[in-house]
This record gives structure tokens, C-alpha cells and sequence, in this order.
């Protein structure tokens, strides 16, 4: 039984390796996370996107990077106009807009934006006719759409 210490102390060793590997680990592994959710990741500025059975080419825009807080923006044939804090509330702000067709209808819509979040959801809106929409995720990041 001369073995039994040594193989003890080995025991212990490769325990202290295992926790010493596994706290990296999940170290590591936070510190991941922490930047999927805090580091902004690179937007696509314009593609194409499925909402419901209806195919969308689309183009990004920043509203808050636009001169003025009443942003006209034609994209294929369609102006979207927004008016950035059409109504405010002590916890968010309401941004509004319309969807005007060449020669064509004119619709409303609106999002709220609220305090910062590291990954808010987009938030949509497509027209009664389903040939515009509006995705817009907190921040002031909003896509443009249009069907193909």
C-alpha cells in the first residue's frame, strides 16, 4: 500500500488543474457574452428579408444621425418621413412616421423607444397593402422596406 499516498497527491493535482481549467473556462466564456451583448455588431445597410410569405429588399438608416429630427427618406419609389419624438413619457419616446407611395397611398405608423437595452428586438410595421414596412429596433436604427 505504498502507492496509495502518491496516487493521492495526483488525485489532488489533477483536481487543482481541472478547477484551475474550468474557472478559465467560464471566464472566458463570460467575458464572450459580455461582449455579444455590449459590442454593437456590424449592421447590413441594405438586403433583402422575408416578413410573413412577402419578400422585402431593404435599406438601413440611422434616424438619429439625420440632420434633422423630421427625416424624409425615399427609398424605391416609396418616401418614409419621420418625426422623432412625436410623443414623449417619462420612460420613452414615440417616434412617428408615414410611408407615402409614388403617386399612391399614404399610411402612418409609429414605435416607441425607450431606455438603452443591450439587445432590444425590432419592432415592424407593414402597410394595410403589404407593399412597404418599417423595422425599427431602439437606438435609432430603422430599416426601409419595400416588396420585390
Amino acid at each position: 500500500m505504498g502507492w496509495e499516498p502518491s496516487l493521492r497527491i495526483g488525485m489532488t493535482r489533477r483536481r487543482r488543474w481541472i478547477l484551475i481549467l474550468g474557472g478559465a473556462g467560464a471566464a472566458v466564456a463570460i467575458v464572450v457574452i459580455l461582449i455579444l451583448l455590449y459590442v454593437p455588431i456590424a449592421q447590413e445597410s441594405s438586403g433583402y428579408t422575408a416578413i410573413g410569405l412577402r419578400l422585402y429588399s431593404f435599406e438601413a438608416v440611422s434616424l438619429f444621425k439625420e440632420p434633422t429630427p423630421w427625416p424624409n427618406i425615399t427609398y424605391r419609389s416609396v418616401t418614409f418621413g419621420f418625426h422623432l419624438w412625436c410623443l414623449i413619457t417619462p420612460a420613452a419616446g414615440k417616434i412617428c412616421g408615414n410611408a407615402t407611395e409614388s403617386g399612391g397611398p399614404r399610411y402612418s405608423y409609429s414605435f416607441w423607444d425607450g431606455p438603452p437595452s443591450p439587445s432590444p428586438p425590432w419592432q415592424t410595421w407593414v402597410s394595410p397593402d403589404g407593399h412597404e414596412a418599417v423595422q425599427y429596433r431602439q437606438g435609432g436604427l430603422a430599416h426601409l422596406l419595400v416588396q420585390v
